[in-house]
């Protein structure tokens, strides 16, 4: 039998893994402070649906706005006016030219086709910030003004009745002050306008200009305000007023809902914008009110969101009115924010933090060092060989930082480490398994103690590259989600076959011997691609690539393998329970299937077991490390995440052991009863 070749590990590479350790943890305190200090969120309900809710009720506006106050409303969203919600809200008159047949008008006659706004007696206000719109929007030439027997009348002509009944006409100031009179902040959502010009934004501000608590903007459409070519005086003057910008999150809840302009907004404001979530009004249809609940309060919580959009609900549920039921849900959400700790009002913004590039520098130095570390595990090297690959990539890892902006390389080295640092705790498991390998199984006990043990020794040198990660990545455009960390998938996949290659390198699965030089690896090859396949081991094979396909399909940032509802529920449960919800295949796989690879090994089981579970037992430290790629995340719930899987793993994995030691010894008893009979 062969023996593994072995080199000792350069100490300068021991040095540097414990001094990035040392810059990262430091890094991640700063992160950790930054992200407490936003705890403040906006709740936020559109106003135009909260009236037209409230017609169909009892109880008096005054009444309305108190439950919803009470429910953890801070804000309201108003859009452009209409002139079809103008006339629904009772602040004009939209008629048609048969409408107005009736009518007398000075000087003139009425206009077959044309469309006729006309004022309501204690409503001049709204009628004169209408027509200002109209004569801004589609011009005077467009527009006139009549004298007649019901008072001033606006003729509207050039286009059909209904494209003029849903034209976006601007925001209302009558409206903004309505709100914050009632004691709300104001969210403005304008939608661009075609051709926009600098008089265009002018004008939307200055409508804003002495409107109180203007707490954020959320442009409307597929256009930011003043896009394509005006986007710097929008944001100037969003800076005269202190108006943060918002943004809206991707459906898939991955960046942002595509608007042209907003990118290169977030840019220039160097990305400390708001994010904010909504539910569309099709997927509100489908989900409880509870579920709606508890959406918003895991985005909040897990995504860096500070901003709630909550839809109304169109059809009441439990005998309760639409008002009431999008009331309850609210309330709901708030209850369980609040008892998180983050208080409601003026969203907090992320200030435009980037950590210190001497620790950053310092902490990717760590993840080089770890990756020459762990990559002399698998390819024997010299402490002289070992160093010069190190000071190479250092130095041309330390210049690309200087000379770039640096975010692909800590994407790089944040990559590596998510691969490594798994991959080097599984090995430095399989080494101490080696070292207490004898000739006699070791007691069932110990084997338990020892099999909880190196789980914990091994999540504690995996965190190692959950550390480097948060570091590296910890900085506003990745915490706003501007950018993502790239690879996801690969650090699922890549950890499974190194741990595979290791342990064909260490334990003589493979015909009675272990693979670790270039002639067994060829040789290897060769057998294992002409050896006779039986019939089931295609069945195997398609077990383990429908398990394959669910386990990657369910990792990364994008949708894959949907969940079923058996796991929606415990997930609601744990996300209530614990502080932070642990991964179902960290707690309930890994975890518990790592110390069974220990206890199989030290009691000596068939190596081809020892070998699944091995195999089996990478997934929970790997998902562990990738916790901490998902940098919209605070880091301290990914630390608690990881913390709360190992504790349920550690449990479920001392079951799982008693359980099968209890089915062994059923199994030990049948047999001896049965040969006692013979």
């Amino acid at each position: 039998m062969h023996t593994v070749k072995k080199t000792k590990h350069s100490l300068v590479l021991i040095l540097c893994i414990i001094v990035g350790l040392i810059s990262a943890l430091y890094l991640v305190m700063e992160r950790n402070t930054i992200e407490k200090a936003q705890n403040h969120i906006e709740n936020i309900v559109d106003y135009d649906a909260v009236l037209r809710a409230n017609a169909f009720e009892k109880r008096s506006q005054k009444d309305a706005f108190d439950a919803l106050k009470e429910a953890g409303i801070t804000a309201f969203a108003i859009y452009d006016r209409t002139l079809e919600k103008a006339n629904d809200a009772g602040e004009i008159k939209l008629l048609s030219s048969q409408d107005m047949s009736d009518v007398r008008i000075n000087g003139g006659s009425i206009k077959p086709g044309a469309t006729y706004v006309a004022l309501i007696p204690g409503k001049e206000g709204y009628y004169k910030e209408i027509r200002e719109d109209l004569y801004h929007r589609i011009s005077k030439e467009k527009v006139k003004e009549l004298n007649t027997s019901i008072g001033p009348v606006l003729e509207l002509q050039g286009a059909t009745s209904d494209s003029y009944a849903k034209m976006n006409l601007g925001i209302s100031k009558i409206q903004a002050m309505e709100v914050a009179n009632r004691g709300f902040n104001v969210i403005v959502r304008p939608t661009n306008y075609r051709n926009v010009t600098s008089d265009d934004i002018k004008y939307v501000f200055n409508r804003l200009d002495g409107v109180p608590h203007v707490t954020g903007i959320i442009f409307a459409g597929k256009e930011a305000l003043g896009a394509p070519d005006h986007i710097d005086e929008t944001l100037e003057a969003m800076n005269n007023l202190h108006i943060p910008l918002v943004g809206i999150e991707a459906v898939n809840q991955l960046q942002y809902e595509p608007q042209l302009g907003f990118l290169d907004m977030a840019a220039k404001k160097n990305y400390s914008v708001g994010r904010v979530y909504t539910i569309s009004k099709d997927e509100l249809k489908k989900i409880t009110p509870e579920e709606a609940a508890q959406r918003f309060y895991i985005s909040d919580i897990e995504r860096n969101i500070r901003f709630n959009l909550f839809p109304m609900y169109e059809v009441g549920q439990n005998n309760e009115t639409v008002l009431q039921t999008t009331i309850n849900y609210i309330h709901s959400a708030t209850d369980k924010l609040s008892a998180k700790g983050y208080e409601f009002g003026p969203a907090d913004i992320y200030p435009a933090y980037t950590p210190n590039p001497l620790l950053v520098v310092l902490t990717m130095i760590g993840s080089i060092a770890l990756f020459v570390y762990v990559g002399q595990m698998f390819i024997a090297m010299s402490q002289h060989k070992q160093l010069v690959l190190f000071f190479a990539l250092s130095l041309l890892s330390i210049v690309g930082f200087i000379v770039t902006s640096g975010t692909l390389l800590v994407q790089i080295w944040a990559l590596s480490a998510a691969i490594m640092a798994p991959v080097g705790a599984l090995v430095i498991l399989m080494e101490e398994w080696r070292r207490s390998d004898g000739t006699r199984p070791i007691g069932a006990w110990k084997s338990t103690l020892l099999a909880l043990l190196y789980l914990v020794i091994a999540t504690l040198f995996a965190a190692i590259g959950g550390m480097y990660i948060a570091a590296l990545l910890g900085n506003t455009k990745f915490f706003m989600e501007f950018e993502i960390f790239r690879g996801v998938k690969l650090t699922f996949v890549l950890p499974i076959i190194l741990v595979m290659i290791a342990y064909l390198q260490r334990f003589p699965l493979w015909k009675g011997r272990m693979i670790n030089s270039g002639t067994e690896a060829k040789q290897f090859i060769k057998e294992f691609l002409t050896t006779d396949v039986k019939m089931y081991v295609f069945f195997v094979f398609a077990a383990i690539g429908a398990a394959a396909w669910v386990f990657v399909g369910r990792s990364g940032h994008t949708a894959g393998v949907p969940v079923p509802t058996f796991e929606l529920v415990l997930r609601r449960f744990l996300e209530n329970t614990l502080y932070a919800r642990p991964r179902e295949k960290e707690f309930m796989i890994g975890h518990p299937l790592l110390m069974l690879a220990t206890f199989a090994f030290l009691r000596k089981w068939p190596m081809v077991i020892h070998f699944v579970l091995t195999i089996a037992g990478v997934i929970g430290v790997a998902s562990m490390v990738e916790t901490f790629c998902h940098i919209r995340t605070p880091v301290f719930m990914s630390i608690m995440r990881g913390y709360d899987g190992l504790l349920l793993g550690c449990a479920i994995g001392i079951v799982l052991i008693l359980a099968v030691r209890f089915l062994i010894y059923i199994s030990q008893w049948a047999m001896h009863r049965e040969d006692s009979h013979e």
